[in-house]
């Protein structure tokens, strides 16, 4: 199995420190939206490296396997060649590892990984040493390894080659506990079959826990803080069920609370705190989510690599009758930050609560607005000064262990309001919302598809606030004081 074993199953598996969780990653269907997306502004930085900054190299280019090993292998002969971009190589059990760029250093090369992150994190160095393991098993002598990525100040307009900087990674990818985990990630994958699943600081927030463990209603993941000597101690007993913690297990007296709580605990309200907290909202009452995109490499003048950009928007305004609803989706074409902007303050009006949840990020995204439109700064910054975020009050006054430790709108919403769900939608979370968008915005739907991806992206926003409409109207319901 080993020459099937892909760049990122290995980097899923150091990320989680887990052998089992490479195997996951490999099992996983067709790449997500979100996925895809991120791969796409990948081929983005890589495809400006190789014309900026890597322009006086050759490029292997439309060939694979062994055609382009040979082919890289032709003009490392050619000493007039001083770099190679897209140098292709097959380890003797038949593994294909391609490098970004290699530059001739003497008798070796030096290995160049292009990244579209902004810094040099660990989990990019393990990339770069999974590249280069296999290039030196496959014959080359590598000198000096480096890792491009990208630099938070550039702006589009500026000089395509200021968009990179440049780390000398050569000795942290030599460090023993590193390879050592490829090493044994290899070892654990040979067979070909799933390796044991072991509890480990990286099964919290892994989406294959389940996979590895099996449907459990408490899984310990939901303790948080536990520390590596807890998780080593309960992954010898075998526990993976909050339930099966022995008794005498040390916790600390807020994790013991927790644990008690899942199991034992029936859902509460503290009613005076969550009316007192009601009363703050003010008429007439509207919902509001925004969905946003990010590129490695920007579209946006003025907007940095990665930053967040508004280019949706769902509202729910309350009225006697019901919910009445309005929303706006930016064209996948041109620059729709300032109608989308303008569009939200003619909706929003002038008075009353603009309830959301998780304000922070709804706020970031009006006050960005606002930075980019000085004009329309007074009436985007009056919006966000009447943002009535629902997730402290949820946090705050509601404890139902069917939450299992979260807060997250796709957990409370389902709970507090029966039936409620997002199953029904072909697109269900902010992150293939985002990898929607930014695969139309790089042209990469089909024309043919552009409509229904639009509709999609379209219904789940006002999904959102269909959730946060229905949360409103069950914390009302069980904040009214009982009857005498």
């Amino acid at each position: 199995m080993a020459n099937g074993i892909s760049k990122f199953a290995l980097v899923t598996a150091h990320e989680r420190g887990c052998a089992r969780a490479a195997f996951e990653a490999m099992s996983d269907a067709s790449p997500d939206l979100q996925l895809r997306s991120i791969f796409e502004e990948g081929n983005v930085v890589d495809r400006m490296s190789q014309n900026s900054i890597f322009s006086g190299g050759t490029t292997v280019r439309n060939v694979r396997g062994e055609e382009a090993s040979g082919a890289t292998s032709a003009l490392m002969a050619d000493l007039s060649v001083g770099r190679i971009n897209q140098a292709t190589f097959v380890t003797p059990n038949g593994e294909t590892t391609k490098l970004d760029s290699i530059e001739r250093s003497g008798d070796k090369w030096d290995h160049d990984e292009v990244k579209s992150s902004l810094s040099a994190k660990d989990k990019h160095v393990f990339d770069a040493l999974v590249s280069t393991d296999r290039a030196r098993r496959a014959g080359l002598g590598v000198g000096e390894v480096r890792l491009v990525h990208l630099d938070s100040d550039w702006r589009l307009g500026e000089p395509e080659a200021d968009l990179f900087q440049v780390t000398d990674i050569t000795e942290r990818i030599e460090d023993p506990a590193m390879v050592g985990f490829l090493s044994d990630t290899y070892k654990a994958l040979e067979k070909g079959t799933a390796p044991a699943a072991s509890l480990v600081p990286g099964c919290w927030q892994c989406q294959y826990f389940s996979s590895c463990f099996g449907e459990t209603r408490n899984p310990i993941t939901e303790l948080s803080r536990l520390g590596k000597a807890r998780i080593a101690a309960l992954s010898q007993l075998g526990v993976v069920d909050i339930r099966d913690i022995p008794a005498g297990f040390n916790l600390t007296d807020k994790q013991r609370a927790a644990a008690d709580f899942a199991i034992n605990s029936q859902a509460h309200v503290n009613e005076d705190s969550l009316a007192k907290a009601l009363a703050g909202i003010s008429e007439p009452v509207r919902h509001l989510d925004f969905e946003w995109v990010g590129f490695a490499v920007p579209v946006h003048e003025g907007v940095a690599p990665w930053e967040p950009v508004a280019t949706q928007y769902s509202i729910h305004l309350e009225t006697e009758e019901g919910l009445e609803h309005t929303d706006h989706l930016s064209e996948a074409e041109g620059d729709g930050r300032r109608e989308l902007a303008e569009s939200l303050i003619d909706a929003l009006g002038d008075e009353g609560s603009i309830i959301v949840y998780h304000a922070s990020a709804e706020r970031s995204r009006i006050r960005d607005m606002a930075r980019w439109f000085p004009d329309l700064e007074e009436s985007l910054n009056s919006i966000a000064d009447r943002l009535f975020d629902l997730l402290p009050v949820v946090r705050k006054n509601v404890l139902n262990p069917d939450f299992h430790g979260s807060t997250s709108l796709k957990v409370v919403a389902p709970i507090l309001v029966p039936g409620f769900g997002y199953d029904d939608l072909d697109i269900a979370g902010g992150g293939d919302a985002q990898g929607a968008m930014n695969l139309m915005m790089r042209g990469k739907i089909a024309a043919e598809e552009v409509p229904a991806m639009r509709e999609r992206l379209l219904r789940y926003c006002e999904r959102d606030t269909e959730a946060t409409a229905g949360i409103l109207q069950a914390l009302r319901v069980i904040g009214l004081p009982e009857s005498p």
